[in-house]
């Protein structure tokens, strides 16, 4: 769906040390909320979008995306991608147990995939 975002985040992704993989692929970033409402927000530190996945069993909790207006009721097993450092967002009150699992990338691996990998690329004990 997301074709260039996918490319740039799965660059990232493909190059960890060792030449491990990120369990949650293309992101390299996993957060487990539980049972939190978030205050108005933006991740500033987040690469490009991220991806958020509500669990549970709950009423309520829509995720509010401020910019654009967007008042989207998330519920158990449903995701929304959305760029977290340029839109202002946050969860609304909710009833029963609700968690979300956030998917994301850092924008400072954009440091690790420029070559030195954050002054580490020329270690002898380190392989990338």
């Amino acid at each position: 769906m997301l074709p260039d975002e996918y490319r740039h985040l799965e660059a990232i992704a493909s190059i960890l040390p060792d030449g491990n993989t990120s369990p949650v692929h293309p992101f390299v970033g996993l957060v487990i909320n539980l049972n939190a409402v978030t205050r108005a927000h933006r991740d500033s530190k987040d690469d490009t979008m991220c991806l958020v996945l509500a669990l549970g069993d709950f009423e309520g909790g829509d995720l509010c995306l401020y910019e654009p207006g967007l008042v989207i009721p998330l519920r158990h097993g449903e995701f929304v991608v959305f760029p977290s450092g340029d839109i202002t967002h946050l969860n609304l009150h909710y009833k029963g147990r609700r968690a979300s699992i956030v998917l994301h990338t850092d924008r400072e691996m954009s440091k690790w995939a420029e070559g030195d990998r954050n002054g580490w690329g020329s270690n002898v004990h380190f392989t990338q």
